[in-house]
């Protein structure tokens, strides 16, 4: 069994973690910097090696490989199994980690909590091309994307910790959600000229689709499923989610199968990002883009309490219910705060 003990008089908190080593199963004991909760986690994980390793389920680790090396497998690996966002995300803050201090050149075992620290305090302190400093979210995705990557490596037996475990990170800054109001939609919808291009974007604040989900290869006539009134959307991951279609949908969708088209929406995504841009720019409104409109979509259905917060979260193909409150926090804050303040008009107090 491993256990930690504290050592008295250090200036920072410092614990002994006494163990079995799980290759050679002689007692060791290793010296670690940081909270004791953090300090038990180490222990318990050093404790479930050795018994994956005494059970046959995991060997050694294996042989030592550059970080810039590992890099690469990992990459493959996640095209895989993510799409390309998401992939292109957790490569950027990876290969900026491998730059920074030469960091790629140097075995993936080696790394320690200070070397992550270290690179998260070079982040936080970087700028934007703009001259701003790098947001607070910006470094806490850096973050979360260094675990995945060092969480692979742990995994695949190729480190025997994460590295990541005790990393600071600053604080998370809350951001109000940017949604069109009623009168935004209406300039934003009047100025489109395309009459597909408008079927689209009324589309998007009908059904919260994400950008790609309403387009080619994506989106097909096989998405739809018009004697249910139905849409099937393909999210991220390849997830798969169910949105009703309601009869205005369904009437702008028939029309262009009845003009037949190859696609419900020929459009590529770029190009969806840059005409809406331009649109929005023609009707005055400002600070949006196209994930503002799916972000419409689910305020809407809050707003005019057309939805509760679960069947908002289902529409939207979030992750969890956490996720959606996360990003509608304020609203949510109001509907609530209303019906409780409307008591004070039932109950009175003289």
């Amino acid at each position: 069994m491993a256990s930690i003990r504290k050592i008295p008089g250090r200036p920072v908190e410092t614990y002994i973690i006494d163990f079995q080593d799980p290759f050679t199963e002689k007692r060791r004991r290793k010296i670690f910097k940081g909270s004791k909760s953090n300090a038990k986690v180490i222990a318990k994980e050093l404790e479930v090696k050795l018994h994956r390793i005494k059970n046959g389920i995991e060997g050694h680790i294996r042989s030592s490989v550059l970080l810039e090396e590992f890099l690469k497998y990992f990459e493959s690996n996640s095209r895989k199994i993510k799409d390309e966002k998401s992939v292109k995300r957790e490569m950027l803050t990876i290969n900026t980690f491998s730059k920074y201090k030469n960091y790629g050149r140097r075995k993936l075992n080696s790394f320690k909590i200070v070397d992550i620290q270290n690179f998260i305090d070079f982040r936080s302190s970087s700028r934007k091309n703009n001259g701003d400093l790098l947001s607070p979210n910006t470094v806490l995705l850096d973050i979360r994307n260094l675990k995945v990557f060092f969480n692979f490596a742990y995994k695949n037996l190729y480190i025997e910790r994460s590295p990541m475990i005790g990393v600071r990170g600053p604080k998370a800054r809350s951001k109000k959600v940017r949604f069109l109001t009623e009168k935004e939609i209406n300039d934003l919808l009047r100025v489109i000229d395309n009459i597909e291009f408008k079927n689209l974007i009324a589309s998007y604040l009908y059904t919260g689709a994400r950008r790609e989900e309403l387009l080619p290869p994506l989106f097909t006539w096989s998405s739809v499923d018009f004697p249910n009134k139905q849409l099937q959307l393909s999210g991220k991951q390849g997830k798969t989610r169910y949105v009703p279609m309601n009869s205005m949908v369904e009437k702008m969708l028939l029309d262009h199968q009845v003009q037949g088209f190859d696609f419900p929406f020929k459009f590529k995504p770029d190009y969806v990002t840059h005409r809406l841009a331009y649109y929005y720019e023609i009707a005055g409104i400002k600070d949006a883009n196209v994930h503002v409109l799916r972000k419409t979509f689910g305020s809407l259905l809050i707003q005019k309490k057309l939805a509760d917060i679960y069947e908002v979260s289902k529409l939207l193909g979030h992750s969890s219910v956490k996720v959606t409150e996360t990003h509608y926090v304020e609203l949510l804050k109001e509907n609530v705060e209303k019906p409780v303040e409307g008591l004070t008009d039932i109950i009175m107090i003289e």
